[in-house]
C-alpha cells in the first residue's frame, strides 16, 4: 500500500482524461506509518463512481498506526466501488468512514497499556464526472491548483502548542464516533489536486509547492521531486504525496444536474419546432401543475427522446426543484426493462430539463378507462410487470412512493413500465426532503399520513390500492381515505370487498388484495413475490373476503326494517290474541 500506483496518461473515466500518480518514503523515521492508495475501476464502475485516491498518515505514538493507516485505504479502495449506485458519494463515504473508525476505536479499546492505540488521519478525493469529492479527518492535506493558484481544499484539525509541537484533535480511531469533513467542488481542465501528510506540507512552503506543481508536468516525477524537496528541507517524518492532473473533464452527469437544479434556468413552454441544446421539439406529450413532456429529436443522431422540464409554478419551489434532479440522478443509474430509462445529455444544457426513453402506449388510467372492468387474470399479469419493476428498485434501497395507474405506462409491444421517480426516496442519495405523502395521498400507505417508519411494503400498499382500482374503479376504504390523518381516522374505514363492485373477481384474489392494504405494515406481505404468488393461486391460509354484514354496511336501513318486521310481529299478536277461538 505505500508503493506508487501511476494511472496510465491515456486513462480516461468517465469521459475525462487523467493523469496520477503517487510516492511514499519512511524518510529520516525507522518505518513508514503512512498508507496511500489510488483506484481505477474498470469500464462499468467508472461512470458511477468515478477515481478514488486516498492518503493516511497512521499516528506513530498510538502504536498501531501503521495498521490503522492500511486498513482505512484499504477499507475505503475497496468497499466504496462496492456501495449501491443510488447512494451519493457523499453518503458512500460517510458510512464507509464511520464503520471504519468504529472498528478502529474497537480495536483501541482492547488494549489497556498506554499509546497502544488504531489512530490515523485520513483524507481521499473521489472523482467523477465534473465534481471532485473531498473527504478529511486529521492534519494530511488536499489542495488545489488552478490557473495559477494553490488553494487549500481541507483544514487541519490540530493543535499547536509550542513552536515544534502539535496535538491532533480529531483522528480516525480516536473516539466512538467521528466528524468527517465533507466538501464537493467543481472540477476544471487543468486542475491539479495534490494530497500530501504533514512530513511534507511541514517542510515545504505553499509557494514551494506551487512551484514543484507548475513546473513539473509529469505527476509521477512531481511527486518524487516533492518527497526530495521535503527531505532535503529538513522533514523528520514520514513522506507521502498523491497527485492527480485532469487534462480534460467529462459532460455532466446526473450527480451534477443535482447541482445544475440550483443554477440552470427553468424553460419556458416549449412549442413544436423550437430547438433546445441540438433537441428538435415535436409534439407536447403531457402537461400539469408539476411538468411538462415532449417528444424531441436529436438533431445529429436522429434519436426519439423525451424531454421533461419542471412547470414554471416550480420556480421558487426549491422541494420541487430537488425532486426533479433526483428523478434525473436516478433514472440514469437504472437500465431495466420494466424502469423507464434516463439518458444523459451529449450537450450542456442551458436549461433544467432531463431525457427519457420515449415511450409509445398508454398509462394504465388509459387502459383502465377502456377496461372498466378488466378480468382478474389480466390485472394479475399487469402486478407481476409492476413487482418486477419494484423489486428492481427495491434492490438499489429505492422507494417508488408515487404507484398510481396514471405511472404504470403499458408499451404497445406489451411491457410494463414504472415511469415518474420525482417521489422516490434513495436510501443515503442526500438528495431531496421526505414529505409525509410525496406522491398522490389516496394511493399512498398510511404510514405517510401517521409519520412512521416505511420501507418496501408502502410501495406494496400502494399497488394494492392501483391493481383494486383498475378492478373496479373506487377505492377500497373509499373517498374518505385522502382525508386521514390519524390512527383514529384510519380505524373508522372498513375495506369494501372487491368482489362487490366486480362480480369476476375471485374471493381468493380479494383476499390477496386484503392483505396487502392492511394498514398495519406488519401485516401486509413479507415480500412482493408472496403477493404476486397469492394474486396467481388461491392461499389456503387466507380466509375469503366475505361481503360485509347488512348492519356494518346500512345500520339506520337495518334498524328500520328490523323495527317494521317486530312491529308486523307485534300485530299479528295482538291481532290473533283479539280473535276469539273458534267453537
Amino acid at each position: 500500500m505505500n508503493q506508487a500506483l501511476p494511472v496510465s496518461p491515456d486513462n480516461s473515466v468517465s469521459g475525462s482524461r487523467v493523469r496520477a500518480a503517487q510516492a511514499s518514503r519512511a524518510g529520516r523515521k525507522p518505518e513508514n506509518e503512512d498508507a496511500l492508495g489510488i483506484r481505477v475501476p474498470e469500464d462499468c464502475l467508472r461512470a458511477s463512481k468515478g477515481i478514488a485516491l486516498a492518503l493516511a498518515d497512521g499516528v506513530s505514538g498510538a502504536g498501531h498506526g501503521r495498521h490503522a493507516a492500511e486498513v482505512c485505504v484499504q477499507g475505503f479502495l475497496s468497499d466504496y466501488y462496492t456501495t449501491p449506485d443510488t447512494w451519493s458519494v457523499k453518503t458512500a463515504g460517510e458510512r464507509l468512514l464511520s464503520a471504519l473508525n468504529r472498528w478502529l476505536h474497537g480495536q483501541g479499546q482492547q488494549y489497556t497499556q498506554a499509546h497502544r492505540g488504531f489512530l490515523t488521519t485520513f483524507s481521499a478525493l473521489v472523482l467523477r464526472s465534473q465534481s471532485a469529492h473531498l473527504f478529511h479527518v486529521g492534519d494530511s492535506r488536499i489542495w488545489r491548483l488552478r490557473a495559477g493558484t494553490l488553494e487549500p481544499l481541507t483544514q487541519d484539525h490540530a493543535t499547536r502548542v509550542g513552536a515544534q509541537k502539535t496535538y491532533l484533535t480529531r483522528a480516525l480511531g480516536m473516539e466512538h464516533q467521528v466528524e468527517i469533513d465533507y466538501r464537493v467542488t467543481d472540477v476544471q481542465a487543468g486542475d491539479r489536486f495534490l494530497l500530501t501528510t504533514d512530513g511534507v506540507h511541514e517542510f515545504l512552503s505553499p509557494a514551494r509547492l506551487k512551484q514543484l506543481l507548475a513546473t513539473t508536468p509529469d505527476p509521477q516525477t512531481c511527486c518524487e521531486a516533492l518527497l526530495d524537496a521535503a527531505h532535503a528541507a529538513g522533514s523528520d517524518d514520514n513522506l507521502s504525496c498523491q497527485l492527480l492532473i485532469v487534462d480534460a473533464v467529462a459532460a455532466p452527469d446526473a450527480d451534477d444536474s443535482r447541482l445544475q437544479a440550483t443554477t440552470l434556468p427553468l424553460l419556458p413552454d416549449l412549442a413544436p419546432g423550437q430547438l433546445i441544446d441540438g433537441l428538435r421539439v415535436e409534439a407536447e406529450l403531457h402537461a400539469n401543475a408539476r411538468s411538462h413532456v415532449y417528444r424531441v429529436r436529436d438533431e445529429t443522431t436522429g434519436e426519439v427522446l423525451a424531454l421533461k422540464t419542471p412547470s414554471r409554478l416550480c420556480d421558487d419551489d426549491a422541494v420541487a426543484l430537488a425532486r426533479f434532479a433526483q428523478e434525473d440522478w436516478l433514472g440514469q443509474r437504472f437500465d431495466y426493462r420494466h424502469l423507464i430509462r434516463g439518458v444523459t445529455p451529449r450537450r450542456p444544457r442551458t436549461g433544467l430539463y432531463l431525457l427519457q426513453e420515449c415511450l409509445e402506449g398508454e398509462t394504465l388510467a388509459a387502459w383502465q378507462r377502456r377496461h372498466p372492468r378488466p378480468a382478474a387474470q389480466a390485472v394479475a399479469a399487469l402486478a407481476a410487470q409492476a413487482v418486477r419493476g419494484l423489486q428492481a428498485l427495491h434492490r438499489r434501497e429505492v422507494l417508488h412512493q408515487d404507484l398510481k395507474p396514471e405511472n404504470l405506462f403499458l408499451c404497445h409491444d406489451g411491457t410494463l413500465k414504472l415511469i415518474d421517480l420525482g417521489a422516490a426516496f434513495a436510501a443515503g442519495a442526500g438528495g431531496a426532503p421526505a414529505d409525509d405523502r410525496p406522491g398522490a395521498a389516496e394511493y399512498a400507505a398510511p404510514e405517510y399520513a401517521l409519520n412512521l417508519p416505511r420501507d418496501e411494503r408502502a410501495d406494496q400498499f400502494s399497488l394494492a390500492v392501483t391493481l383494486y382500482e383498475l378492478l373496479t374503479g373506487t377505492h377500497p376504504y373509499g373517498s374518505r381515505y385522502a382525508q386521514c390523518h390519524t390512527l383514529f381516522d384510519f380505524r373508522k374505514l372498513r375495506y369494501t370487498s372487491a368482489c362487490r363492485h366486480n362480480p369476476h373477481v375471485p374471493l381468493w384474489f380479494d383476499a390477496a388484495l386484503k392483505k396487502a392494504l392492511s394498514f398495519s405494515a406488519t401485516d401486509r406481505y413479507d415480500s412482493l413475490s408472496e403477493f404476486l404468488a397469492d394474486l396467481a393461486r388461491p392461499n389456503p391460509a387466507l380466509s375469503p373476503v366475505q361481503a360485509r354484514p347488512w348492519l356494518e354496511r346500512d345500520p339506520a336501513g337495518f334498524w328500520r326494517v328490523l323495527a317494521l318486521v317486530m312491529t308486523g310481529v307485534a300485530l299479528f299478536e295482538l291481532f290473533w290474541l283479539l280473535t276469539p277461538a273458534a267453537s
